[in-house]
């Protein structure tokens, strides 16, 4: 009798581990090994709970066997693999990210050329008149008192320092009218 139960724990466990595996990163046949270890012990678990006479534990137990809490211990690292995976390329940096329609790589311009950019401090009282906008269009922040800023002198445009020294590592123009810096 306790091998009937424990094989039958092993078969649902089987199709229920195989179903499981195949819904995630950890594959049909390491699915079907936990599943057939997951449901012999459930097997054991159940006949445990038979001769305890606790009946509504068993629906319990046969229910996360089913629908696969019982696998979360195995599984638990690959989900977390995954998601650190995810995680770790969302941080990539804003030159490590290439742009799939970019033909040539080599149109970012030199660090000493970009130094040889105009810079100024922002003034919050000189920018009214000649530059109404006053935000800086490469990350959408406004531009604040006595912050560095650099111009583009064909274009005129300005930004917040840090975001077109960046910008001009990759791309040798303005984010805003696309001409060449110089």
């Amino acid at each position: 009798y306790f091998f009937c139960v424990c094989v039958g724990g092993a078969t649902i466990g089987v199709i229920s581990g195989a179903l499981k595996g195949q819904t995630t990163e950890t594959g049909i046949l390491r699915g079907v090994g936990v599943g057939a270890v997951a449901g012999a012990i459930t097997g054991v678990q159940l006949i445990e709970l038979v001769l305890n006479g606790e009946p509504f534990s068993k629906v319990a137990l046969i229910c996360s066997l089913v629908n696969g809490k019982i696998f979360m211990e195995w599984v638990s690292p690959a989900v977390l693999k995954a998601y650190q995976w995810q995680i770790s390329t969302m941080e990539t940096g804003f030159r490590e990210i290439s742009d799939i329609f970019e033909v040539n790589t080599d149109r970012g311009l030199s660090q000493d050329t970009i130094q040889e950019l105009p810079s100024y401090e922002f003034n919050d009282a000189e920018a009214v008149a000649p530059c109404p906008d006053t935000s800086c269009a490469i990350c959408l922040q406004d531009l604040k008192h006595r912050e560095s800023t650099r111009l583009l002198p064909n274009c005129q445009h300005f930004f917040h320092m840090r975001c077109i020294d960046e910008w001009l590592t990759r791309q040798g123009n303005c984010p805003i009218c696309r001409k060449d810096v110089f």
